[in-house]
């Protein structure tokens, strides 16, 4: 069984072969094979691919998202 150590190693590792954007907008911590993802990614896209990727990393039980979509997309208009 990993600990929670290898588990982040193994995360990060899958993290950076979804690509440098994701590696370096998103954190991760492990907390009994719970993996939390923290960050800001410019997509709703990129976000679900960082969560697909981590859930998909032996160890990991359960994976807590904390991450901000920011730009991408036209923002909802205002509504006087």
């Amino acid at each position: 069984m990993k600990n929670d150590m290898q588990i982040q190693q193994d995360v990060l590792a899958e993290l950076s072969h979804k690509g440098n954007v994701i590696s370096d907008a998103i954190g991760v911590e492990v907390h009994h094979g719970v993996v939390k993802l923290a960050g800001r990614v410019s997509d709703a896209e990129t976000e679900k691919t960082a969560e697909m990727a981590a859930s998909g990393v032996e160890g990991v039980t359960t994976v807590v998202m904390d991450v901000d979509v920011v730009g991408g997309g036209p923002r909802p208009a205002k509504v006087a």
